[in-house]
């Protein structure tokens, strides 16, 4: 990618070549105006010159440049002087004028650039004397320097010290206009007015009138002409071009008439003496370089008044601008108009589209204003009386607006009217604002009015004297606006006995509401007030400050709200709160509130004494526990977490379940759960369920108990036979492994024991066989009492039938071995019938074929085990013993 460089201009020069430059321009400057000042200023008699260059073009010179480069200067100027003393012959006289020169024009550079301020302020003689002061000075300290070196030398002191101040003044003298330039401060600026052309070409013009008058004066043999009629081209000069060309016009005049009048020309060489022709020739540039001086210092304060009046000026009508105004006056009976720039801006128009007048003005005016109008300016013109009036005007385009005229009359001496003063200014968008801040006031108060249920009063922030009283405030204390705006303060509206109990305490009502402004920004508190009737009631007061233009506080704005129902719903929920937080501590059930927190749903952060009691763990360790923490299995737990998830999600809001929930101690308790979700809304609490956990552990208990003895035989724990068909059912149901076989047992001799040992032995050994059956099956198997003593094993998940033949004959061998029956010992024995699932479709179909097998097996010969065929009898239609 192209870089961009840096854009750069000719390289400048180094310090340390503009050093050597400023020594070499120095130098050769020097050499020219001393072999200048030797060879065409100097007198044929010896006296010196008449007047020396370079004293002016030095001070002029170090003024124009930095000062860091003085130095280089001074020793160029020296170097220049040396180097011209050696072409003309050295002589103590030329040393000592070199050493002198270089002082003058330091010193004298150096009490202009100390003393002469920025900004010529001065009056017009400080201004002139200012530069003659210090151009004597330097001429002063310059001729004692210059005597010293011819002192030590032995030269005639008093003559040449003379000469040297005479002719080193004169020339200081010449250049002083360009002294007094103001852009000498500035040396850029010099550049920059050199460079406007209409200027140099006047400029132009003026030397060429000034060189033929001196020309026509003293370079001629005429002994008519004076010299003081060259002093008008430098008048112009100083009064058109400015001090710096008319130096150089100063200067080019004292060059002729020294030169004109030291080869024979004009009316000072008329005279008989040499001596009287230098001291009149220097009389005579003195003269008139004293003129071009003080009229120098006139042009410049002259342009100095101008350039004041054209700012000022200039910031008037900046200033109407941005104000939109203008200004006008006018003399009575419509003379002597005069508009500001102002006024052409306000109507629309230019000076070059309109003339200024009364008539103009009135043209401007609205139709329907004009005659108002007129009539105004003639009864001011006549009474001279203050007037504001306030009009419109129609511009050129059609735009009409709205204008405020202030008027205001001169008199003179006699107490008549003498001029007519008056400001225009343009109001219409002051009046739009002015009309949306009063409809906007208007909306406000509307509103305000319209807020009734609370009360919105302004007050006075220094007096607190009610300033705004809203429908909401007269139908709160009942007092109407009329009433209460600047004639109540706001603290008036307080309860007196409150205020006074606050007074007592040595606390001030003004200095809390100043405090909480001052740190808060408002004030916000309940306090007690009084209605016009005499009744009190509770209020929440807010406070808050409305700024002013200047940032101070214009109004305070009180809101008052009526707590009365508030505070009396808070007291009945603070009484809903108490029953509930008594019912929920004392209630006989267990009592638990669970988080929906969405990060942690299901903590408990709440419960009762009897959910401990039941739970058996202290409120601490609960409150350390998720819910489904006390639940007995995961699967159980699962479920409470899904109760739980639906309940947060809104799904279902009520929920009731049964759970078993487990102790510390391992022991399992039955609660009936019911749970409901609370959803608070804009208390800032998030949902949470409340358990309401009943022991259901004694009734479960019971049920079971019941339902047990609905099902099992009450003498051998068994199940009956009602539990026998429905294992059978749901066993037929489910044939996911192995066959089914049902055994069918009936005991053979067991009426012999029961008849002889009684019943109590009959049962004894009832309970005896029960418990050898279920020892010789499976675990998987089931062993029914179906009454008296028969009884039947259903066997699911066989391989084959021989399987079933075995079970069948392990019960039989149990069975035959003896029985003790406490006072004496018995043998029995038993017939088994066996059927497999194939035998019958349902469970009562398969125990009837188990029963007709067992049938067969009794006429057999009892005491074996026989498979139903179903060839096989029938067996009779009750299963007794035979």
């Amino acid at each position: 990618m192209e870089q961009v460089g840096e854009v750069r201009g000719p390289p400048l020069p180094s310090r340390r070549t503009g050093t050597a430059l400023a020594v070499l321009v120095a130098a050769v400057v020097a050499v020219l105006l001393r072999l200048a000042g030797v060879e065409f200023l100097s007198h044929s008699t010896g006296e010196g010159p008449i007047w020396w260059p370079l004293a002016g073009v030095g001070a002029v010179a170090l003024l124009l440049c930095r000062r860091r480069l003085w130095g280089p200067i001074v020793a160029g100027l020296g170097i220049g002087l040396t180097v011209a003393a050696a072409l003309t012959g050295f002589s103590l006289n030329a040393v000592a004028c070199a050493v002198g020169s270089v002082c003058e024009t330091g010193l004298t550079a150096l009490l202009l650039r100390r003393f002469l301020p920025e900004r010529l302020t001065a009056g017009l003689r400080g201004q002139m004397m200012l530069v003659l002061l210090c151009a004597l000075a330097g001429t002063a300290v310059a001729s004692v320097v210059f005597a010293g070196v011819i002192g030590l030398g032995g030269g005639e002191v008093d003559r040449l010290w003379w000469q040297f101040a005479r002719s080193h003044l004169l020339g200081l003298c010449v250049m002083a206009s360009a002294l007094l330039a103001q852009q000498i401060r500035h040396p850029a600026q010099i550049l920059t007015g050199l460079r406007d052309h209409r200027v140099n070409l006047e400029w132009a013009l003026q030397l060429l009138v000034l060189g033929a008058v001196c020309g026509a004066v003293f370079l001629t043999h005429q002994r008519v002409i004076t010299s003081s009629i060259i002093a008008l081209p430098l008048i112009w000069s100083c009064l058109r071009l400015g001090p710096f060309r008319t130096a150089v016009g100063q200067a080019l005049t004292a060059v002729i008439m020294t030169v004109g009048t030291l080869h024979g020309f004009g009316r000072v060489a008329a005279l008989d003496r040499s001596g009287q022709i230098v001291i009149a020739l220097q009389d005579a540039v003195l003269n008139l370089t004293l003129i071009t001086l003080v009229v120098a210092v006139v042009a410049q304060a002259r342009d100095r008044a101008f350039a004041v009046i054209h700012d000022r000026t200039r910031d008037l009508n900046s200033a109407e601008r941005m104000a939109r105004l203008g200004s006008t006056r006018w003399s009575p009976g419509g003379r002597d108009v005069v508009w500001s720039d102002g006024m052409f801006a306000l109507f629309g128009t230019s000076r070059a589209d309109i003339t200024p007048g009364l008539p103009a003005m009135l043209a401007t005016v609205h139709p329907h204003d004009r005659g108002r109008l007129q009539q105004e300016m003639v009864t001011i013109s006549q009474d001279g009386q203050l007037r504001t009036t306030e009009y419109r005007i129609v511009r050129p385009d059609g735009d009409v607006r709205d204008v405020l005229s202030y008027a205001a009359a001169e008199r003179g001496t006699d107490g008549k009217v003498r001029q007519v003063f008056a400001t225009v200014q343009d109001v219409t968008e002051a009046k739009a604002a002015a009309a949306a801040v009063a409809r906007a006031h208007d909306e406000l108060a509307a509103v305000l009015d319209a807020v009734t249920g609370a009360a919105i009063i302004g007050a006075d922030p220094a007096t607190g004297v009610i300033q705004f009283f809203n429908r909401g405030a007269e139908n709160l204390f009942g007092y109407g606006a009329d009433e209460a705006v600047g004639r109540f303060r706001a603290v008036d509206l307080h309860d007196p006995d409150e205020l006074a109990d606050l007074v007592r305490s040595g606390i001030s009502l003004d200095r809390e509401i100043s405090r909480s402004l001052a740190s808060r920004g408002q004030h916000g508190q309940q306090w007690s007030y009084r209605r016009k009737n005499g009744t009190n009631f509770p209020g929440l007061l807010t406070i808050s400050a409305q700024p002013g233009p200047d940032g101070q506080p214009s109004s305070l704005i009180r809101v008052v709200t009526d707590l009365s129902t508030v505070l009396q719903v808070q007291e009945q929920l603070n009484e809903s709160q108490d029953r509930f937080r008594l019912a929920f501590d004392g209630a006989p059930v267990g009592m638990a509130m669970v988080a929906l927190d969405r990060d942690d749903p299901g903590a408990i952060f709440h419960v009762n004494a009897a959910f401990c009691e039941l739970t058996g763990r202290t409120e601490d360790e609960l409150l350390a526990l998720r819910i489904d923490a006390l639940l007995v299995d995961d699967g159980e737990a699962e479920a409470s977490r899904r109760n739980v998830a639906e309940l947060l999600t809104g799904d279902i809001d009520t929920i009731t379940t049964e759970r078993r929930i487990v102790r510390p101690d391992g022991q399992e308790q039955w609660g009936r759960v019911s749970t409901s979700a609370v959803r608070p809304h804009g208390d800032g609490r998030g949902p949470y369920l409340i358990c309401l956990v009943e022991d259901t552990t004694a009734r479960k208990e019971l049920t079971e108990r019941l339902h047990h003895d609905a099902t099992h035989d009450p003498l051998t724990g068994l199940p009956n036979r009602l539990h026998l068909n429905r294992q059978l059912e749901q066993t037929l149901a489910d044939r996911r492994k192995g066959a089914i076989a049902v055994l069918y047992l009936d005991l053979d001799g067991f009426k012999a024991v029961n008849d002889t040992q009684g019943h109590g032995a009959g049962d004894d050994l009832l309970i005896q066989v029960a418990d050898r059956i279920a020892a010789s099956v499976r675990s998987t198997d089931v062993v029914a009492r179906l009454g008296g003593d028969e009884f039947a094993v259903v066997c699911p998940g066989l391989g084959d039938e021989e399987i079933a033949l075995q079970i069948g004959h392990a019960i039989l061998a149990e069975l035959m071995r003896e029985f003790d029956l406490g006072s004496c010992t018995v043998r029995v024995g038993a017939s088994i019938g066996v059927a497999m699932e194939g035998d019958g479709d349902t469970g009562p179909a398969l125990l009837h074929a188990a029963d007709v097998a067992m049938y067969e097996a009794k006429r057999e010969g009892k005491g074996r085990v026989r498979r139903y065929t179903p060839d096989a009898g029938h067996a009779p239609s009750s299963a007794g013993t035979p």
